[in-house]
């Protein structure tokens, strides 16, 4: 989960520019979480206490409502009234990761991701960007090859993997776009031969580079089970402490990789 965190916090200053490579510094002194971090530590603390995922978000919105949200999200989160909120736009995908990494069975993160995204975004492209994400988490975590991930999502979603990150970045994704951050997220991870070149070559990308970097770090955390140190250490240092709570208590439970701090 932390991979996904690290992911929105450096890909937060890269939005929308255009890099030739992946030689570029990580980190800068503006780089910090957005609502991509509130969002999934929102449905990790769902997960970790039986919370029901709609409550759990709005608690989180609420502490923490300056972190870059929709304006009409942030209206419905903040209301006390129950109107449901649908929106065509990618923040389901985006905080699917807990879900992921906590199920037992690949079945079960289909099923908790649809339940999760249907809060807000209750239409079919995302519902299906959500699950394809939870469900690839669950197959890296499982120690499933990439070719094994690539058979089953692109056979489950209709996902086309012959699209390389070369191909995302040309076709300049945008909001007005509506193409979902999780097949460029594929994209990175897939390319990717450890977990820092997953995240440069997410924000290669462009465009909304910290959803993109969040969902392949996600991934790359999942399967390649090792965040150098050096990066985890400059990320987290800027979350605030009941996010570093929940994120602790989380990896502890679902995420014991012996060799992640190596």
């Amino acid at each position: 989960m932390k991979g996904a965190i690290i992911g929105d916090i450096i890909g937060s200053t890269f939005k929308n520019i255009d890099f030739e490579d992946t030689d570029f510094q990580l980190f800068k002194p503006d780089s910090a979480y957005t609502d991509d971090t509130i969002l999934t530590i929102a449905t990790a603390d769902s997960i970790l206490n039986n919370k029901d995922y709609e409550q759990t978000l709005k608690e989180w919105v609420r502490s923490f409502p300056k972190a870059g949200y929709r304006p009409k999200f942030l209206e419905w989160a903040l209301s006390d009234h129950s109107t449901p909120y649908i929106s065509k736009g990618d923040g389901a995908a985006r905080r699917i990761s807990p879900i992921g990494f906590a199920a037992q069975s690949v079945e079960e993160a289909l099923k908790e991701a649809e339940k999760s995204t249907r809060i807000t975004h209750n239409v079919p492209e995302r519902i299906t960007a959500a699950k394809a994400a939870a469900a690839s988490i669950f197959m890296c975590k499982q120690a499933g090859t990439k070719k094994e991930i690539k058979t089953f999502i692109g056979q489950a979603f209709d996902y086309d993997f012959s699209l390389t990150v070369a191909d995302w970045k040309k076709r300049k994704i945008t909001p007005e776009s509506e193409v979902s951050p999780v097949q460029p997220a594929l994209a990175a991870f897939m390319e990717a031969s450890d977990y820092e070149e997953a995240i440069r070559l997410a924000i290669v990308i462009g465009g909304p580079t910290n959803t993109i970097a969040s969902i392949a770090g996600a991934l790359a955390e999942a399967y390649f089970k090792h965040i150098p140190k050096s990066i985890i250490k400059r990320a987290l240092s800027r979350l605030a402490p009941e996010m570093q709570a929940i994120l602790t208590r989380f990896e502890e439970k679902y995420m014991n990789f012996s060799e992640q701090e190596a």
